[in-house]
């Protein structure tokens, strides 16, 4: 069995880009202040058609009107995946000089069953945790999802979460990134988790102490770390939008079973991704480490 799994690994891992030299620090530096760009850029779009009259969702929130509230706030968050997909493009051809498939995007028998393993890890890894540390009042309990009904949470959670953040984030700092800084997969790894650890500085969780936003940001990286190895592991990009998008899934129904989160949590979060992330990568063939 162990064998079997393990030729499975290295048939996967084969399955990602193609190896590339490694750049130096200077390319390091350069690709994650481009990957910085495309992150933000993508959401160019969105902030256009919100300037549209009538796109404004919270009067029909308010009016208690859901479907035509949901309906509003879907249609530019839907833009920013289909930007991001534009702005890869163009790095995969002017930075890196490489067809668009290294990049990772395939829609494949893998997808859907690679989407589930990560959603799935990351429901394991966060929803027990934060409903025991609330528990133990280590953390705060959720503030709760306000007079939303429980399918506008629902969907309001997949759409950000795997659509706005997983697919977009992942497609540019797992998929992109890493085949453009090259190397082993240990190094492309690193690379592409200490750099979209560092990008959350942006919004440091909301923490208002720095040593609070520093585990924040150190969890992302983590997670980060984590959403690569799996990527290798599995050959398919969606298994990193599915732990990324589950950690936002997760998180929803943490909230509903009477969870909360903070920094305990966070930093349960950073041991118990990258422990997911090391088991992972040790497993992969001696040749991409």
């Amino acid at each position: 069995m162990g064998t079997t799994t393990n030729a499975a690994i290295s048939d996967a891992s084969r399955r990602t880009s193609p190896a590339t030299p490694a750049v130096g620090p200077f390319g390091i530096v350069l690709r994650a202040l481009l990957g910085v760009l495309a992150t933000f850029g993508s959401y160019l779009l969105m902030l256009l058609v919100q300037l549209i009259p009538g796109m404004n969702p919270q009067p029909d929130a308010a009016a208690g009107n859901w479907g035509l509230a949901v309906l509003k706030q879907s249609v530019p968050i839907i833009t920013i995946p289909l930007l991001s997909v534009v702005l890869v493009a163009l790095l995969v051809r002017f930075v890196d000089r490489r067809p668009f498939r290294v990049a990772g995007l395939r829609f494949d028998v893998r997808a859907v069953p690679a989407l589930l393993l990560g959603t799935a890890i990351s429901l394991v890894v966060v929803v027990p945790a934060s409903v025991l540390f609330t528990r133990l009042q280590l953390v705060p309990a959720s503030d709760g999802f306000g007079s939303q009904p429980l399918w506008v949470v629902i969907a309001g959670t997949l759409l950000l979460g795997f659509g706005m953040q997983g697919f977009t984030e992942e497609f540019i700092w797992r998929g992109w990134l890493t085949q453009s800084v090259g190397g082993s997969h240990w190094r492309q790894a690193t690379v592409s988790a200490v750099a979209f650890g560092l990008i959350h500085i942006v919004s440091n969780g909301g923490h208002a102490v720095w040593w609070q936003g520093a585990i924040y940001m150190t969890a992302a990286g983590a997670f980060g770390f984590a959403a690569a190895a799996l990527y290798f592991a599995t050959g398919s990009l969606w298994a990193a939008v599915g732990i990324h998008g589950g950690l936002h899934l997760a998180t929803m129904c943490a909230g509903l079973l009477g969870g909360g989160g903070g920094w305990p949590l966070e930093m349960f979060q950073i041991a118990a991704y990258l422990l997911i992330g090391v088991a992972i990568m040790r497993r992969l063939p001696a040749a991409s480490g």
